[in-house]
């Protein structure tokens, strides 16, 4: 029988006022119970059916901060309430507003979104909302709040804030899902809150973002580290992240960055320019990489794209279109490079003007209004004002249309600056910036022309970037979108609509893991891309396939960058640890040094192999251990009963790795009896267990071992 909604009215409500207490309205999967007050429609206890807990809430209420004043719960009346069992929404009007909070608890999962839609009957400005505020309180509650990324070190403060409630057993965790939101927690107080600092019309619907709560239970490998989540709260963060962020496409994406492979950067002036191009297109083919990133900002029309004016379109050159033509013609996806706020950020200021960076330009020089005030390092225009993000989104849509790229990708900055950052290192810094530096600026414009309420254009600007990725996949589907700066020091809520971000660990800097001495460079480097892989999941909860993590340092042929020649050694070590770290991987390769055919020919043998077994490579479940001396680390790749378990050793001495047969070990579903082959390096041992069973196996030294599991 299908359950028909509880829709309470005006006259209902004045009767649970005046009448008992009436019992609470419950959504309630199985995994997740949430209950709500039938007389006011707010959360009163959320339930963990995994660990038999309930967390009483009180306090629970929104705000909406105007121009015009606060609009609080309190200043609002019920006047609807709906509830099917799996939904609840709640309708209040008050003070010119009419306030909609929807909570969605999906089948069987252990989280709950509440989406607030805010109408007002007159233009307003709105500069804060806050989502929800939570008085928790049960036995034994310790409430955390972390922020995240935690790029340089431990003492940033990254811009996503997450809350985590501990228990003996297990706990709950929530959020908003925005970078720079504006939350905070007290005690066992938690608000959750954010500021648009936008304007909405009379009658305009304004969608809030989106805020989250969930619960997870303790696991056996919990191991408290000072200002880092559980792995238990980052396991159940990213089944979330992941329910949320699916992917866009099951495919491999191996991506060559032209900046880094030796690619020519200038403007085509000359066919022996395209034809640079056109040797490196080649030489990744026959690696196997079939996505491969234009050097330069704009297909290099960078003296196009300066003098664009009011009304007139992007016309991208002939030798520009031919490249673009000639890799759809050879399978190739070639991403096109736009850019916010300047079209070159990177370039030097020569002259004393502002505007002159080499050979990039403020936007719309023809309109100086548009621009960021002050600028933070050079004159670029402001991405939070709509005239110009719906010029900027247009140029884009034009130049996809004109040379029908396979892939996109964005890199830029809001904040008027280049998209600059420190490396981070195994303890913290490194080469390419200072360990004090943050990462993210905060956009901020005083521009008084300009529509933002505040400074403060954070939201506007994250909202923009997300708007104008969901254009771009909605109008090409099979584009690859590759996130740079800024969304890839955002945080995960900065992936919506792409399918991976460059990676944390841009330089590779030659520095391996603390205690483990000399080491064959590529042995070096692959545990650098597990540990950042590890590091991307466990403390910013990404969905592993939306990491790209780099292979190989930058080649040494490159004057002022490269660090060290090509590497032989060990291609099987550090292609598996990226294989094994995510479905999509950046590399760095000298395009026109060369290298031998023999290790094209490894390269592309291992892309390959990904290729055919993409669908475990799509799932990741890390095994306890992190590259570390005296350890071997791996990962597991299930998919029902059967899949992949990687292993590694960096060690210099044999070391057996272990897993169990188990669901929680591994992922592996089902009592077996499993056969357990070594695929890599070829071997003819085979094990046959049942499941349950901890199976213990030796990985030479400085060794990448791949199990077949079924």
């Amino acid at each position: 029988m299908t359950k028909l909604p509880i829709i309470v009215t005006a006259v209902a409500l004045l009767a649970f006022q005046q009448g008992p207490a009436a019992e609470p309205l419950r959504l309630d999967n199985g995994t997740l119970a949430l209950d709500f007050d039938a007389a006011s429609g707010t959360l009163t206890a959320i339930g963990n059916r995994l660990t038999g807990e309930t967390y009483v809430v009180s306090g629970d209420a929104f705000a909406i901060d105007t121009s015009q004043g606060t609009v609080a719960l309190s200043d609002t009346a019920l006047t609807s309430l709906e509830h099917d069992g799996s939904s609840l929404s709640a309708r209040y009007e008050g003070k010119g507003l009419t306030v909609e909070v929807g909570h969605l608890l999906g089948r069987g999962r252990h989280f709950v979104e509440r989406q607030i839609v805010v109408t007002s009957d007159r233009e307003l400005g709105v500069t804060r909302i806050v989502l929800g505020q939570f008085r928790f309180s049960t036995e034994g509650l310790e409430v955390v709040s972390y922020r995240q990324p935690q790029l340089m070190n431990p003492k940033d403060q990254g811009p996503i804030f997450t809350c985590f409630g501990r228990t003996g057993r297990g706990g709950f965790f929530c959020g908003v899902e925005l970078p720079f939101d504006a939350s905070s927690h007290n005690a066992n107080t938690v608000v959750l809150a954010y500021r648009p600092n936008l304007t909405i019309r009379a009658g305009e619907r304004l969608t809030c973002e989106p805020a989250y709560s969930g619960i997870y239970r303790k696991g056996s490998d919990d191991v408290a580290e000072r200002e880092l989540p559980l792995r238990s709260e980052s396991d159940a963060m990213v089944a979330m992240t992941a329910a949320i962020l699916p992917p866009q496409q099951r495919r491999l994406g191996p991506l060559m960055c032209g900046w880094w492979s030796e690619l020519y950067r200038g403007p085509y002036r000359t066919g022996e320019d395209v034809e640079n191009h056109l040797r490196a297109m080649d030489f990744a083919l026959d690696c196997g990489i079939d996505i491969i990133s234009d050097p330069r900002t704009w297909a290099g029309e960078l003296d196009k794209i300066n003098v664009l004016r009011e009304g007139e379109e992007l016309q991208l050159g002939e030798l520009a279109l031919k490249v673009a033509a000639s890799a759809r013609q050879k399978g190739a996806r070639w991403v096109f490079w736009p850019t916010m706020g300047n079209s070159d950020p990177w370039g030097n200021n020569t002259d004393g003007d502002p505007h002159e960076t080499g050979g990039g330009r403020v936007f719309r020089r023809d309109k100086p209004e548009w621009q960021m005030q002050p600028f933070r390092f050079r004159a670029a225009t402001c991405f939070a004002f709509d005239p110009f993000f719906e010029w900027l989104t247009t140029v884009n849509r034009q130049a996809m249309e004109a040379g029908q790229y396979g892939a996109w990708c964005m890199d830029g900055d809001f904040f008027g600056e280049p998209g600059f950052g420190g490396s981070p290192g195994f303890n913290g810094g490194g080469a390419g910036g200072k360990p004090e530096e943050p990462w993210v600026h905060p956009a901020r414009c005083e521009n008084p022309l300009h529509d933002h309420l505040a400074p403060d254009t954070n939201y506007i600007c994250q909202r923009n970037l997300t708007a104008m990725v969901r254009g771009l996949r909605q109008q090409f589907p099979e584009l690859y979108i590759f996130h740079c700066r800024p969304a890839m020091d955002l945080g995960v809520w900065a992936m919506r609509h792409a399918d991976a971000s460059f990676t944390v660990n841009e330089w590779a800097a030659l520095e391996g893991i603390p205690g483990m001495g000399p080491r064959p460079v590529n042995v070096l480097l692959g545990d650098k891309i597990r540990h950042w892989g590890r590091i991307r999941v466990q403390h910013h909860f990404f969905p592993h396939y939306l990491d790209s993590p780099q292979v190989f340092a930058a080649p040494k042929s490159m004057p002022g960058w490269g660090k060290v020649d090509w590497q032989r050694d060990k291609l099987d070590y550090i292609l598996l640890s990226a294989l094994s770290s995510s479905p999509n991987q950046t590399y760095y390769l000298p395009t026109q040094a060369g290298i031998p055919a023999e290790d094209k020919r490894e390269i592309k043998k291992w892309l390959d192999w990904g290729r055919a077994n993409i669908d475990y490579l799509f799932v990741r479940k890390d095994l306890p251990d992190w590259p570390a001396p005296g350890k071997v680390d791996g990962s597991a790749h299930i998919v029902g009963n059967r899949g992949l378990v990687f292993l590694f050793n960096p060690n210099d001495r044999p070391l057996a790795g272990q897993f169990t047969l188990t669901e929680q070990s591994i992922g592996i579903v089902g009592n077996g009896p499993f056969q357990i082959t070594q695929e890599y390096p070829a071997s003819d041992r085979t094990m046959n267990e049942p499941g349950g069973q901890t199976i213990r196996w030796e990985v030479p030294p400085q060794t990448a071992v791949v199990l077949r599991v079924q």
